[in-house]
């Protein structure tokens, strides 16, 4: 048996709605997992070339003579819970605006991820920070991937109520 097919015979079934994962087109995988594995934290559970009859070419509108390259990359608390699919041997079309997806993700500290993002040379947005009583504070910050995709981290913690101002 394959480690996927283990896998999956140990998660429990979830009934009802459920948002699975996102699944990312790239030009290039592993420059891709220097974002989404080695600053962001995303653990790669396995690497596979996906057959020329993958549902991938159908849903993605992509030629036959792509190339394609699936990864599957888990949290510590989701599995499987974003692809990126490297997509060889196509013209890229150019990102344009307004973006229409965005990735949202909960992370334990936004400042020293930007940090690792500047360091990539990617594109960051000034972020946002605001308060919600009776004492949270939220920061949030987005980034442009190496494909142009948009990417918003947020944190999120709570002020003592003495410090706290709306």
């Amino acid at each position: 048996m394959d480690k996927r097919a283990s896998r999956q015979s140990t998660t429990p079934r979830k009934t009802g709605l459920h948002l699975k994962r996102p699944c990312l087109l790239v030009a290039d995988l592993e420059r891709s997992l220097q974002l989404y594995r080695d600053v962001l934290g995303f653990r790669l559970d396995y690497v596979s070339a996906a057959g020329a009859d993958s549902y991938l070419y159908q849903v993605f509108q992509l030629p036959a003579t792509a190339e394609l390259t699936f990864a599957a990359l888990s949290t510590e608390h989701e599995l499987r819970a974003l692809a990126l699919t490297e997509v060889k041997n196509i013209p890229w079309p150019p990102v344009t605006a307004p973006h229409r997806l965005g990735l949202v993700m909960q992370v334990p500290a936004v400042e020293p991820l930007i940090e690792q993002v500047r360091q990539l040379d990617l594109e960051v947005v000034e972020p946002n920070c605001f308060n919600a009583p009776p004492n949270l504070v939220f920061t949030e910050q987005g980034f442009y991937d190496f494909d142009g995709q948009l990417v918003i981290i947020y944190e999120t913690r709570i002020e003592k109520k003495s410090s706290f101002q709306s």
